[in-house]
C-alpha cells in the first residue's frame, strides 16, 4: 500500500500527537488516582452504592443501570477502603480511555485516536473521577466493531454498554444499515436476546422502580443548573436552588418530564446516529445526536461531555472537520464551565454565561448537523472505507 507525501506527513504527526497527548493523560491520571482518595461527593456517592446494606433499588434508590451498580458492590469487598476504592475506580477508568483510543485507532485510524486523546486533556481529570469512561469505552468498541463488519459484537456491546449508561442504545440503528457482507438478521436478533437477557436481569434485581430510578435520577424534582432550562432558569429566578438527589437544582419538574425529554432527545439523536452512517458520516451523527441528548436532558453533568468525546475522532479521520473542531470546543467550554462551579452557584454572570455558551453551542451542533446530513446524499454501496494501515 502506497501512501502520498502529505497523508505520510499527517499519519506522522498524528503519532506524534497521540504519544503527546498520551503523555500528558499519565501525569493527569496519577494525579486523579491521589485525589480519589480525598472527600469526593461522587465516589462517596458510589461507595455508599457499594457498601450500603439491602438490595440495590429494592431497599434503597439508586441512579445507575445495573451493571454499574453491581460493578460498585463488586468492587467494594476487593477493595477494603474508601480509598482503595476510589484508586481502582480511577485506574478503571484510565484502562477505558486507552481502550477507547485503541478501538478508534483499530477502526479508524491513528488520526482518529489521536484527535480523541488531545480533546480529552482538559476534561480528563473529571471523567476519571466519576464512571461515565465505561460506558462512553464499550460504546466506543462497539462503534469500532460494527465499522469492522463484527456487527454480533457490535449489538452485544450495545447492549452492554447501556447496562452502565443507558445512552448507548442510541446507537442500535447502526444495525439496519446494509452490511457489506449482506446479513443484518443475525445482529439484530443478537441486540434483542442481549437487551431482553439484560433487561430481564434488572427487573429480576430491581423490578420496575429500578428503570424509573434511573430515568429520573431517584425521582428529582428539580432541572439541574448546567441543563437546558436550569441554566435558563439561574438568569430568571435563584431562590429555588437545592442540592437535590446529588445535584444542584433549580425550579421544578417531574419524573415523567424526564422521561418524556429522554425520549424527545433519543428519536433525533437515533436518526442522526442512523443518517451518518448511511452518507458516511458517522461521526458527525455522533456528535449531532448525542448533543442533541444533552440538550433535551434535565440533568446535564459535565461529565456527560465524555460521551462526546470520541466523536470528535471519527469525524476527523472521516474528514468532517468542521464538526470535530465544534465538538472538541464543545468539551473544552464545558471544562471552563466545570472550573467555574463556584461562580455558577453564586449567580455570577461569568459562570452562567458559560453554562449558557456551551447549551447554545450543543444546540448549534444539533441543528448543523441535522441540516447537513438531510443534505448528504447516501453512499451508493454499504461497503465502508478501508481503515489505513
Amino acid at each position: 500500500m502506497t501512501f502520498s507525501v502529505a497523508s505520510l506527513k499527517d499519519r506522522r504527526f498524528a503519532g506524534w500527537l497521540l504519544f503527546v497527548s498520551l503523555a500528558i493523560h499519565a501525569p493527569i491520571g496519577l494525579a486523579a488516582t491521589y485525589y480519589s482518595k480525598a472527600e469526593n461527593s461522587d465516589f462517596d456517592n458510589y461507595y455508599n452504592i457499594a457498601t450500603r446494606p439491602g438490595r440495590p433499588y429494592v431497599d434503597f434508590p439508586v441512579e445507575f443501570p445495573l451493571a454499574t451498580a453491581q460493578t460498585f458492590r463488586s468492587l467494594a469487598p476487593l477493595s477494603g477502603d474508601r480509598e482503595q476504592f476510589g484508586v481502582n475506580l480511577v485506574i478503571i477508568s484510565f484502562v477505558a480511555n486507552l481502550a477507547i483510543a485503541g478501538a478508534l485507532a483499530w477502526a479508524w485510524g491513528i488520526e482518529a485516536a489521536a484527535c480523541y486523546a488531545f480533546v480529552m486533556i482538559p476534561l480528563l481529570d473529571l471523567f476519571l473521577q466519576r464512571s461515565d469512561l465505561w460506558s462512553t469505552a464499550l460504546a466506543t468498541a462497539a462503534v469500532a466493531a460494527w465499522r469492522r463488519e463484527r456487527r454480533a459484537v457490535a449489538a452485544i456491546g450495545f447492549g452492554v454498554g447501556a447496562a452502565f449508561k443507558l445512552w448507548p442504545i442510541a446507537f442500535l440503528p447502526l444495525l439496519l444499515v446494509p452490511s457489506k457482507a449482506g446479513r443484518r438478521a443475525v445482529p439484530i436478533v443478537v441486540a434483542i436476546a442481549t437487551g431482553m437477557a439484560i433487561l430481564g436481569a434488572w427487573l429480576w434485581v430491581a423490578g420496575p422502580r429500578g428503570l424509573y430510578q434511573v430515568l429520573t435520577f431517584r425521582g428529582a424534582q428539580g432541572w439541574e443548573i448546567e441543563s437546558t432550562v436550569g441554566a435558563v432558569w439561574m438568569l430568571i429566578d435563584r431562590s429555588s436552588m437545592r442540592v437535590e438527589t446529588g445535584a444542584w437544582r433549580i425550579g421544578t419538574t417531574s419524573g415523567p418530564i424526564s422521561i418524556l425529554l429522554f425520549v424527545l432527545g433519543t428519536i433525533p439523536c437515533m436518526w442522526m446516529i442512523w443518517r451518518g452512517a448511511r452518507t458516511g458520516h458517522l461521526g458527525e451523527g455522533w456528535s449531532g445526536g448525542i448533543s442533541a441528548l444533552l440538550v433535551t436532558s434535565a440533568l446535564l453533568s459535565p461529565q456527560y461531555a465524555c460521551w462526546l468525546t470520541p466523536a470528535s475522532g471519527v469525524a476527523w479521520a472521516e474528514g468532517d472537520k468542521r464538526s470535530a473542531v465544534l465538538t472538541g470546543f464543545a468539551v473544552f467550554l464545558t471544562n471552563l464551565e466545570w472550573k467555574s462551579f463556584g461562580p455558577l452557584l453564586r449567580g455570577e454572570a461569568s459562570g452562567i454565561g458559560l453554562v449558557l455558551a456551551r447549551n447554545l453551542l450543543l444546540a448549534f451542533i444539533v441543528f448543523d448537523v441535522a441540516r447537513r446530513l438531510a443534505r448528504a446524499p447516501l453512499l451508493a454501496e454499504p461497503a465502508v472505507s478501508p481503515v489505513r494501515a
